[in-house]
């Protein structure tokens, strides 16, 4: 009965002592609101960049599909297709990269609470 009433004792213990530390980190933990405003910043600027990438994954899978369903006697259109499909693809490129730049930029700043 004695180990049985130690470990409880124990038990209650930690958890008193892992709740005092919680609030106690809470109350020193210091937010700077400029922190929040340029991490947000930078959250928006790299959602807008996502929402540009997949506009641009749907281009690209329309030109695909135009490219291949247009008949090879038209060969102006073709032309001016591929043209359009490699100029999207080179676009994404760009996209994928300033996404990357973006995230690695929130990571440097130190933005709290990253969720990328």
């Amino acid at each position: 009965m004695t180990r049985l009433t130690l470990i409880s004792a124990m038990l209650l213990f930690f958890s008193i002592a892992k709740t005092f530390a919680l609030e106690d980190y809470r109350r020193n933990v210091i937010t700077d609101p400029s922190i929040s405003r340029r991490c947000n910043a930078l959250m928006s600027q790299r959602q807008l960049k996502i929402d540009h990438k997949q506009k641009i994954r749907n281009l690209l899978q329309r030109s695909k599909r135009l490219i291949q369903i247009t008949p090879p006697e038209r060969k102006t259109i073709l032309t001016k297709l591929k043209k359009n499909y490699k100029h999207l693809s080179h676009e994404l490129r760009l996209t994928l990269n300033q996404i990357q730049n973006k995230e690695e930029t929130i990571i440097r700043k130190g933005c709290p609470g990253i969720k990328l």
